[in-house]
């Protein structure tokens, strides 16, 4: 009786997806290409920008020259870095 039963589940569980394949293979395989489909250049709404030129440099260039800036040098060993309060030493242990 259980061999019945599973018979006919197994059976009809073949015929829906043989009905469900033939129905997948009336479907085309490679669609019509729509515009904005993977692949495709999409158009853009909005004018293209070019970057401004980049100033020319040397005696040719037009407009004010530029004003040398001085580099810092490191602060020297004994020398206070600006911003940062010096730490009062701290007392030696004794027999450390």
């Amino acid at each position: 009786m259980k061999r019945t039963i599973l018979t006919v589940i197994a059976l009809a569980a073949l015929s829906i997806t043989a009905v469900q394949a033939q129905q997948l293979q009336s479907i085309p395989v490679s669609p019509a290409p729509m515009p904005g489909s993977p692949g495709t250049a999409t158009p853009t709404p909005y004018p293209q920008i070019s970057p401004a030129p980049l100033p020319k440099v040397g005696p040719g260039s037009s407009g004010p020259p530029l004003v040398p800036i001085e580099m810092p040098s490191p602060p020297t060993k004994d020398q206070p870095v600006p911003g940062i309060e010096p730490s009062p030493p701290k007392p030696k242990s004794p027999g450390g």
